[in-house]
């Protein structure tokens, strides 16, 4: 197991080698917007497609940021635009200004009603594609993240009634932008939804943590209150999901069918390390029959997400570092919105029935963990960096993505074959995967028993019963189980 968390592209094969069903119970379920027909008559060029609402959906996000929603001009030391008195970051000049509630909500209709159908969808998504070239808009994207990462240390301190809460938000960090960072519309959309997702968090918990008898505020949010006031909590889960379900489209997570593709009993008859064996530093495939087909399939659909292509003139694997970059952003704010969702539902005591728009299934937890594992590495990529005192001068994290596609083109290709042997690649500007095991174990079990605990829930919601068992399993097992694995890091 240890070594396999190495690969970072096998997502697939980490995320199931810890599932097991019979395959009877296989699913094929469509995720938030991934179920719609295309036209027949439309893709023959038969008729002109209707795309008025992707239109009208693709102008308002034009808007963001410009014209009358210019960004705010941060000035002097002190900001308050997310409804915390912050000290404004080193770096962030402008950020993307919180939306009233009439804009918020017409933007989400406009979203909706363009992802009603597939060729809606589509277009939107190709509009949202289009270059960021204001320069005051690439301003406040990068001035948005400082921000908002500093808003979510402020409220990990102000939590004081539920310290559990305000670990939870910091989770929705994101990682900084650059002003010189090629953006796209797509991006400040997410940048968007994430700034009203904090101001909304912090405006409903203020409500809820003033008691109106001296205890008022973010203090004041204790677990019996966020219990007492479960509509205003349906309210963050509500923003949260919504930025979670654009964020998948955006990043093109939405469109790969996970479920369809995956044969859950072909592949283990329990958790543990069966399907490959570890040789020094790499994997061989000898007994992973039964997951050569799985990574065949997916691996050359993520791949292509990340703005990974193979060019055979060269036989070498090339990337775009915008599309890496959009796509990684896009990753990080589905996976802490997901997070979000699961920390309030829980702390607020509610039943999955008391939530009307939560849709989870198989799929979710699949791309819950693809999202997982690629901003794990690039944090693993930032802890690097911060150690070698340059991480302006270190190779991309996308980089270090292509050079292991290069020492492994048949995983990327979709060839792999179980006489083939995965290899860890060279050391480029001394990044070493050797240090990937410790990076984990710094973060301590806690951390990564709350991303088990986060799966198992998912699950729980709307997977396979049997699943859960073998997770929680897993969970609970103490000789062959999670904790031996998190000690197996040592090794």
């Amino acid at each position: 197991m240890k070594k396999l968390v190495i690969l970072v592209l096998l997502v697939p094969m980490v995320a199931l080698t810890m599932i097991s069903c019979d395959a009877d119970m296989r699913s094929n379920l469509a995720g938030f917007m991934g179920g719609f027909n295309s036209n027949v008559y439309a893709d023959a060029g038969l008729i002109v497609a209707n795309t008025a609402q992707a239109e009208a959906a693709a102008a308002a996000v034009a808007t963001i940021g410009t014209g009358a929603g210019a960004p705010d001009v941060i000035g002097g030391t002190n900001n308050d635009s997310l409804g915390l008195d912050l000290t404004v970051p080193t770096g962030a000049e402008k950020m993307l200004a919180p939306q009233p509630k009439d804009k918020q909500d017409k933007l989400k209709d406009n979203l909706a009603d363009a992802f009603n159908s597939k060729t809606q969808k589509d277009k939107l998504l190709d509009d949202l594609k289009t270059p960021v070239t204001d320069n005051d808009q690439k301003k406040a994207a990068k001035g948005t993240v400082l921000v908002v990462n500093q808003a979510l240390e402020d409220l990990k301190t102000k939590l004081t009634g539920n310290p559990e809460l305000g670990a939870a938000l910091e989770k929705l960090k994101l990682p900084e932008i650059d002003t010189d960072d090629d953006l796209t519309q797509g991006d400040m959309l997410s940048l968007q939804l994430m700034t009203d997702l904090i101001a909304n968090t912090v405006k409903t918990l203020k409500e809820i943590g003033d008691t109106g008898s001296g205890t008022k505020g973010l203090e004041g949010v204790t677990g019996d209150k966020l219990e007492a006031n479960k509509t205003k909590v349906l309210s963050i889960i509500d923003d949260a999901l919504f930025a979670a379900e654009v964020a998948e489209q955006i990043s093109g997570s939405g469109s790969i069918d996970f479920t369809g593709q995956i044969n859950l009993g072909d592949l283990m008859d329990g958790l543990g390390d069966k399907g490959t064996r570890s040789r020094g530093e790499s994997v061989e495939l000898t007994e992973a029959g039964d997951f050569i087909g799985i990574i065949n399939d997916l691996a050359p659909e993520i791949v292509s997400l990340m703005g990974i292509t193979y060019n055979k003139g060269t036989s070498e694997f090339k990337y775009s570092e915008s599309t890496y970059k959009s796509f990684l952003l896009n990753q990080q704010v589905y996976r802490s919105s997901i997070e979000q969702v699961l920390k309030m539902k829980k702390l607020g005591k509610l039943e999955k029935s008391e939530i009307t728009k939560l849709d989870f299934d198989l799929s979710t937890l699949i791309k819950y963990s693809l999202a997982v594992v690629l901003t794990e590495h690039h944090d693993f990529w930032v802890d690097e960096a911060d150690e070698d005192k340059s991480p302006h001068t270190r190779t991309k994290a996308s980089a270090i993505i292509l050079n292991y596609l290069n020492t492994n083109q048949k995983l990327g290709l979709g060839t792999l074959e179980t006489t083939d042997t995965l290899d860890q690649p060279d050391a480029i500007d001394n990044f070493d995967y050797a240090r990937w095991p410790a990076f984990l174990e710094s973060k301590g079990k806690d951390y990564y028993k709350a991303i088990l605990e986060n799966i198992i829930e998912i699950n729980r919601l709307g997977g396979i019963a049997q699943l859960t068992e073998q997770l929680e399993d897993f969970r609970d097992n103490t000789t062959d189980g999670f904790d031996s694995w998190f000690d197996g890091l040592k090794d």
